[in-house]
């Protein structure tokens, strides 16, 4: 097939017996079409139909090379990817859209494109989903056939940041967003109040609950407003985690079951959003004291249903590595391992976040199990990967917990060194308080040495409270 509008317009012409002049006739000059075939000249599009009639085509087959049977073939090829996507054969789907990803039509092209995206994201390839979204973006912003919505395309790229664990790229992306679209007068819509509210979940994941909080209050507020089920339920799914972080977990239970009657009404039975909501609120039990381990068990097992025929490798991974949080609260801790491994090997060669929480369970069990040393390692590589990707909540809960399993196996010294790190991540800073400490501490030993004389301790032996051997480990 000839590759460019020149091109095909030469052949049929030269096909249909026809002279540059003869095809020109009254509608333009020889020499225009002289121009066009020489890819010199792009045509008007009165001119460019009335070639094509003059050729016996349409026009679109002028500019795309691609007859209308073809198209029709392709969107029904477009349609069988969606199927696919939507029963979870995430690999089918990726591979029926990249076919379709280099389409001569712009609408199948971005249709397309956009199906491909998708199937990445839940295939754990976040680089290559965003590297879709930020051409969806050009294309929507020229108004492109078959681009998606501008403000899902902005929504789906904060979302994408924060799973990656880049929160503070995550936010960026998200404010400018937030106020791209409300300059375009859409402030109060459904998609601009979704987008407000990932926005929001990008605040709590990276720590900054007062802004999380305060434009929480604002998007439950517009969403109540606007009377969406949709819009109510992204709204209060976020509020519940801000409650929780803040820790008013009554609230955040009351929040989260009102999201998951919100969800229930608007999505399907066994839909990836109503299945992730499972998942926090299975969370949120077993933050619970004590955990109520039974209703999250019944939960988790009800989304892990549904994710697993889906095949969404992100969302169950999260799920399994809450699974394996309840079966450690059982005090089955090999059983937990196991399911933590499985939920880090669901995110092996993705860029997902999810990958070092399940590694901090499985560590965790690890510890617990008997194995210290590997299992600190373990725990302790993984929280910092979480503080390192600013996630400093996340990260601060991270220490802590490796910090209770370690007080648990009577370790002392490697818990007060995690206590530190997870104050450090809650911006809990050391300050001159602990040289007064070390100080004093030196003093009290010293004295009664000095007094005793001859058992004196050589100099440079005075214990200290520095970091405790964890940091090595971290």
């Amino acid at each position: 097939m000839a590759s460019t509008l020149g091109q095909r317009l030469r052949a049929l012409r030269v096909e249909r017996g026809l002279s540059q002049a003869e095809l020109a006739d009254d509608l333009v000059s020889p020499s225009y079409v002289s121009l066009i075939e020489s890819g010199r000249r792009s045509p008007e599009r009165d001119v460019l139909e009335g070639l094509a009639r003059r050729l016996g085509c349409s026009a679109f087959y002028l500019q795309s090379g691609v007859t209308p049977e073809e198209v029709t073939e392709q969107k029904l090829r477009l349609q069988f990817g969606e199927i696919a996507l939507a029963n979870g054969a995430v690999e089918e789907a990726r591979d029926r859209f990249s076919e379709l990803a280099s389409a001569g039509s712009a609408e199948v092209r971005n249709s397309a494109t956009w199906g491909l995206a998708r199937a990445q994201e839940a295939c754990g390839d976040l680089h290559a989903a965003l590297n879709h979204l930020d051409a969806l973006l050009q294309a929507s912003r020229s108004g492109e056939p078959g681009a998606p919505g501008l403000l899902r395309l902005l929504m789906g790229r904060c979302r994408l940041y924060r799973d990656a664990g880049d929160f503070a790229r995550s936010v960026a992306v998200g404010e400018e967003a937030l106020r791209e679209v409300r300059e375009l007068g859409l402030e109060g819509s459904e998609e601009e109040i979704r987008l407000a509210a990932t926005l929001v979940g990008s605040y709590w994941a990276r720590g900054d609950l007062f802004s999380a909080q305060h434009l929480a209050a604002e998007v439950i507020e517009r969403a109540e407003r606007l009377g969406s089920r949709t819009a109510q339920g992204s709204a209060y799914w976020n509020a519940c985690l801000i409650a929780e972080a803040r820790g008013q977990l009554t609230l955040a239970l009351e929040l989260a079951t009102k999201t998951l009657a919100l969800i229930s009404e608007t999505s399907s039975p066994q839909g990836r959003g109503l299945a992730g909501m499972r998942v926090t609120y299975a969370w949120l039990l077993l933050r619970c004291d004590p955990p109520r381990l039974d209703e999250a068990d019944a939960l988790l097992a009800r989304a892990h249903e549904v994710l697993a025929e889906l095949s969404f490798g992100p969302t169950l991974a999260k799920c399994e590595t809450e699974m394996a949080r309840s079966t450690l609260l059982r005090g089955d801790f090999a059983q937990a391992v196991r399911l933590a491994e499985q939920a880090a090997a669901r995110c092996a060669g993705s860029d997902v976040a999810e990958r070092e929480h399940a590694r901090v369970l499985g560590g965790l069990a690890t510890i617990m199990s008997g194995h210290l040393e590997e299992g600190l390692d373990m725990a302790s590589q993984a929280a910092s990967s979480l503080e390192q990707a600013g996630s400093r909540v996340e990260a601060a809960q991270a220490w802590r917990d490796v910090a209770e399993a370690l007080i648990r196996c009577d370790e002392p010294a490697g818990a007060i060194a995690a206590l530190r790190r997870s104050a450090d991540c809650a911006g809990v800073r050391s300050s001159s308080i602990r040289a007064a400490a070390t100080r004093a501490a030196a003093q009290t030993q010293a004295a009664p040495l000095t007094q005793a004389g001859a058992q004196s301790q050589p100099a440079g032996q005075t214990p200290a409270l520095d970091e405790a051997p964890l940091a090595a480990h971290a």
